[in-house]
């Protein structure tokens, strides 16, 4: 890579960084930009290492008892302070899940070291999972695709019918962005060590 190539790539990642993480991560997709001295919000590594969590029945129920000493309820523990990262994959999607996460990673990967001192985090950054559309993806300018994205903000769910947690309107134009563009976006690997506990302060490591 040239001195001015390279200057362009820094500038353009020092620009990035200061936006919120999720508009950081979707415009080094869509740019190629990628990993280049990506630096994420404390707030979002806090979120990362929150949802590593495990939280077991012995850390979140408590019985509480009758008159008689009979158990008749089971109910969540606040008082419990022994919740430990896990290694294994994190999902947000699901019931109780992070939008912090959901809104940047998504489904990762989380490796505690066998010190404890830190938890390495990977994900595969890019949009092609079981959920997308493969056009999204593909470089072709789908308009009639962009428009129904951008139609499905002022679409009202049907009652009963639960909104999915990344259907927000900044995603669905996101998405119509996509649809429009006549590229196709460059995947990147995330790979950070963040501290096992404890405030981040930019502690956090980029691999």
């Amino acid at each position: 890579m040239s001195i001015f190539k390279q200057k362009a790539k820094d500038f353009a990642a020092a620009g990035l960084n200061k936006l919120p993480d999720r508009g950081n991560l979707f415009l080094r997709y869509m740019t190629g930009v990628g990993d280049h001295n990506l630096d994420l919000d404390d707030k979002t590594i806090s979120s990362l290492r929150e949802s590593t969590r495990d939280y077991d029945d012995k850390a979140y129920k408590q019985k509480v008892h009758g008159p008689t000493g009979h158990v008749f309820e089971e109910v969540e523990n606040p008082f419990v302070e022994d919740i430990k990262p896990r290694s294994g994959a994190v999902n947000p999607y699901g019931p109780g899940g992070s939008k912090d996460v959901a809104h940047t990673l998504g489904r990762f990967t989380a490796k505690v070291s066998p010190d404890k001192k830190s938890i390495n985090i990977k994900d595969r950054y890019d949009m092609i999972n079981e959920y997308e559309d493969p056009d999204l993806v593909s470089g072709k300018i789908q308009p009639k695709k962009a428009f129904n994205e951008v139609k499905s903000i002022f679409t009202k769910r049907p009652p009963g019918v639960n909104t999915p947690i990344t259907a927000t309107p900044a995603t669905k134009l996101a998405r119509a962005a996509m649809y429009l563009s006549p590229t196709k976006p460059k995947a990147f690997d995330v790979d950070i060590d963040i501290p096992y506990s404890g405030d981040i302060n930019n502690k956090e490591k980029y691999n």
